[in-house]
């Protein structure tokens, strides 16, 4: 489904990208991990159409759309969130959501915020916020799903109750490709983890196999990293 190639980005003389390539199958779930700095909000970006690789192409369901702006990949399927939450907050939820979809009641439903579809965004708690931007992503019919760090700013609580949105997504068949920093709550959704540090593609695995790997321990998870 998705065919990143070669691709590198650099800003000057910073290299923040350098000979990425992977794909993302249909139907899979997979998660990108590194450390700040490692270029996975540069990836995400470049996958989204938000910014031009130096080299290097993008192809999605066998089309190059390298360097198509973001609105045209929306209506081929790419649909991104983002750590900032960009959300009507004057408005309820139902009405937020009416602006980008006709079909409220089955976004609602898909995200778990039933019966508070007419609370005012701006009362909503952090999770139901995160659910909420999901649910204005999933309005636009996405075929390939970028989550840009989900998880981030939740409770305990907050994590498990997206954990079953997303679980509900991946068993319903919706690619995704998931950028976060909390490791535990990653894997457990997703199949296969891209590992990027200083820009590069150091480890590709599933989560048992990446935890594992010595070059991903000594970058980013550190000696005493146990997974449990």
């Amino acid at each position: 489904m998705l065919k990143v190639v070669n691709v590198a980005k650099k800003f000057g003389e910073l290299e923040a990208l350098s000979g990425i390539s992977f794909e993302v199958r249909q139907g899979e779930c997979v998660g990108i991990i590194g450390p700040n700095g490692a270029g996975k909000t540069t990836l995400f970006n470049i996958i989204s159409g938000f910014m031009k690789p130096t080299v290097g192409k993008v192809e999605f369901m066998g089309f190059d759309v390298t360097g198509k702006p973001p609105h045209e990949l929306v209506k081929r399927g790419i649909v991104r969130t983002f750590q900032v939450m960009k959300i009507f907050k004057t408005m309820t939820v139902k009405e937020s959501l009416s602006v980008v979809n006709d079909n409220v009641g089955w976004l609602i439903d898909q995200i778990g915020l039933s019966g508070k579809e007419n609370n005012p965004v701006r009362d909503l708690p952090q999770g139901d916020l995160r659910r909420l931007s999901i649910a204005m992503a999933l309005a636009a019919k996405p075929k390939l799903l970028l989550l840009d760090e989900p998880f981030s700013g939740l409770s305990p609580r907050e994590g498990a109750e997206l954990g079953l949105v997303l679980e509900s997504l991946r068993k319903n068949g919706l690619t995704m490709v998931i950028v976060e920093h909390k490791l535990r709550e990653l894997f457990n959704h997703v199949s296969r983890v891209l590992v990027l540090n200083y820009g590069r593609l150091i480890c590709e695995g599933s989560p048992e196999e990446v935890v594992e790997n010595r070059k991903v321990v000594e970058a980013y998870l550190g000696v005493g990293y146990d997974g449990s």
